[in-house]
C-alpha cells in the first residue's frame, strides 16, 4: 500500500541476498502471527477463506523457508567461525552454538507474540467492519484485547506508525511509541554502518595477502572501495542481488580449498591433537559469543519469513529446521576446520589466512571473495544511505545530494576500516553489541510492554511465560553489556 523507492530496494535485498541480514519489507503486514503452529487466527477468513488463498498461494513452503533462513545466516560471517572455535574451545563451542540457536528461537517467538498484542488497525484504511470481523467469535489470544469496543479503544490510544515502517519497527512503535521506533532505527543504522566497515576490513584483509596488482598497496585497497561507492550511486542496485549465488559458491569454494589445504598439510593428525575445551578467559568467551550471535540473528526478521509462507502457522517448524541445519553447518565449519589445522595453524583472523600466499588457487579464492564483498556492500550502503537521506529530509528528486550522502558514507567507512582491527574482531563486536540488542534484548522487552498494555486483568500478576520473558530480558542485558565491553577492549588491544 505504501510502496516507496527505499523499500523496493530493501525488499530486493531481502529476497535475493543471503550475505546481508536486514529488516526489509515494502508492504503492510498481516496482523495475524502464528507462533510455532499452535495459535489460532484472529480472523477465521484468513485461515481458510478466499483472502488467505489469494495472499498465500504463491508463498514459500516450510522447507523453502528453512533453507532461506539457512542462507540468510550462513554469509561472510562464517569466515570468522574457526576463530570463534579457537577462542571458545571444543565443548563450549558445540554446546554454546546450540544454546544461541535456542535463544534465537525463543526471541523469534517473542516477536511473533508481540504481533498478537498489536491493535487491529495496523494497515491504514481498515473499516469498522474489518475490526468487527477480526474479533467476532474468536478465541482470546495471548495479550489480545476483547470485543469491538476494546479493539477500537486500544487502536485509538496509539496512532499508526509512519508509512513504510517495517514490521519489527511497528512492534517497537506500539510497544514504546516514537522513542521505540527511533531506537530501532538508530540500531539498524548503526548495524548497517558497522557491516559496511566490516566489509571494507574484509577486503583489506584479502588484498593484504595477495601480491600487488597496480604496484601500490594503497591503490589496490582503494579500488574495491571506489567500486562500492560507484555501484551504490546507481538508481537501481537490484541487479547486484544476482551475485548472491556467486557469493555462496565463493564461500563453498573457499572452505573446500581450506579443507584440502588442511588435509595436505596435516592429514588427519589434527583429530589426535589435544585442544582447549573451554574458553581461556572471559574475553575469549565474549569474542566467541559475538561471532556466534552474528551468525544467527533470525529474530528481527521472523515477521518477513512469516509473511512469505504459504502456511504462516508453520513458521515455528521452519525455524526449527532452519536453525538445526545452521547449527550442524556451523559445527563442521568451526570445530571441524579448527581441528584439521590444529597441528600447523592457530586462527587469530579469518579462515582465509590459513591459505598460503604463493598458491594460485588461494589467490583465486581471495580475488573471488573480494569481488563478492564488493558486489554485496552496495546492498547495505543503499538502504543505509536512504535512511540517512530520510533523516536529513532529502527527497528522491535531489539526485546529487543522494549521491553525495552515499559517497561520503563509503569514504567514511573506508577511512575507519583502515584503522580498525581485523575482520573477526569487528564481526565479534557487531554480534555482541548491535545484533545482541536487536535480537536478544528488544524482543522480550517489547513483549513485556505490549502484554501489559493490552491485558485487561491485573498487570501485576505474573505467569510462567512472563517470568520467562523477564528472565530472557535480564540475561540479554547482562550478556550484552559484559561481552560488548570485553570485545571493545579486545578491539583496541588488537589494533
Amino acid at each position: 500500500q505504501h510502496n516507496s523507492g527505499p523499500n523496493k530496494t530493501m525488499m530486493a535485498t531481502a529476497e535475493h541476498e543471503p550475505l546481508v541480514r536486514l529488516e526489509l519489507e515494502n508492504r503492510a503486514q498481516s496482523l495475524i502471527i502464528y507462533a510455532d503452529g499452535g495459535e489460532e487466527s484472529c480472523n477465521t477468513e484468513s485461515d481458510d477463506g478466499i483472502s488467505n488463498q489469494n495472499n498465500k498461494s504463491h508463498g514459500s513452503s516450510v522447507i523453502q523457508t528453512a533453507l532461506n533462513m539457512m542462507k540468510m545466516c550462513m554469509g561472510t560471517g562464517t569466515l570468522a567461525l574457526p576463530f570463534a572455535a579457537e577462542k571458545g574451545g571444543l565443548i563450549f563451542n558445540v554446546v554454546g552454538l546450540a544454546l544461541i540457536a535456542s535463544w534465537n528461537y525463543y526471541c523469534s517467538n517473542c516477536v511473533l507474540r508481540c504481533r498478537e498484542c498489536l491493535p487491529p488497525r495496523i494497515k491504514r484504511g481498515d473499516s469498522d467492519s474489518d475490526i468487527e470481523r477480526s474479533s467476532a467469535g474468536q478465541q482470546q489470544l495471548y495479550g489480545s484485547v476483547e470485543g469491538k469496543e476494546d479493539l477500537a479503544q486500544q487502536s485509538n490510544k496509539t496512532k499508526p506508525p509512519p508509512a513504510g515502517t517495517t514490521s519489527y519497527a511497528a512492534v517497537a512503535w506500539y510497544a514504546a511509541g516514537p522513542v521505540g521506533l527511533l531506537v530501532v532505527d538508530l540500531l539498524m543504522l548503526l548495524l548497517m554502518v558497522m557491516l559496511i566497515i566490516a566489509y571494507e576490513v574484509a577486503m583489506i584483509s584479502f588484498i593484504d595477502d595477495m601480491p600487488t596488482i597496480t604496484g601500490s598497496r594503497k591503490i589496490d585497497i582503494i579500488i574495491p572501495s571506489v567500486i562500492v561507492a560507484l555501484l551504490s550511486c546507481s538508481p537501481d542496485v537490484s541487479f547486484l542481488s544476482k551475485f548472491s549465488v556467486v557469493g555462496l559458491l565463493a564461500l563453498a569454494l573457499s572452505f573446500i580449498v581450506i579443507v584440502w589445504q588442511g588435509l595436505m598439510e596435516n592429514g588427519l593428525t589434527g583429530f589426535q591433537s589435544t585442544l582447549n575445551l573451554w574458553p581461556r578467559n572471559v574475553t575469549d568467551a565474549s569474542s566467541w559469543f559475538g561471532v556466534a550471535v552474528f551468525g544467527y540473528g533470525i529474530a528481527p526478521f521472523i515477521l518477513n519469513f512469516h509473511e512469505s509462507m504459504k502456511a504462516p502457522k508453520q513458521v515455528g517448524l521452519a525455524m526449527k529446521i532452519g536453525l538445526i541445519l545452521v547449527y550442524f553447518g556451523y559445527i563442521i565449519i568451526s570445530s571441524g576446520v579448527r581441528i584439521l589445522f590444529s597441528p600447523s595453524h592457530s586462527f587469530d583472523g579469518d579462515v582465509l589466512q590459513a591459505l598460503p600466499t604463493n598458491s594460485w588457487l588461494a589467490l583465486l579464492v581471495r580475488l573471488l571473495m573480494t569481488f563478492v564483498v564488493a558486489m554485496t556492500a552496495p546492498l547495505v550502503v543503499v538502504p543505509c544511505g536512504e535512511m540517512i537521506e530520510g533523516k536529513l529530509g532529502i527527497t528522491g528528486d535531489e539526485v546529487y545530494k543522494r549521491i553525495a550522502v552515499r559517497v561520503l558514507l563509503c569514504m567514511l567507512c573506508m577511512i575507519i576500516s583502515e584503522h580498525a582491527p581485523g575482520f573477526v574482531h569487528v564481526v565479534s563486536f557487531i554480534g555482541c553489541f548491535c545484533a545482541s540488542i536487536i535480537g536478544f534484548v528488544l524482543p522480550p522487552l517489547f513483549c513485556i510492554q505490549l502484554r501489559h498494555k493490552t491485558r485487561k486483568d491485573d498487570v501485576s500478576k505474573m505467569d510462567f511465560i512472563s517470568y520467562c520473558d523477564l528472565s530472557a530480558l535480564v540475561i540479554g542485558i547482562i550478556t550484552t553489556i559484559l561481552t560488548s565491553t570485553m570485545t571493545f577492549g579486545e578491539m583496541r588491544r588488537s589494533q
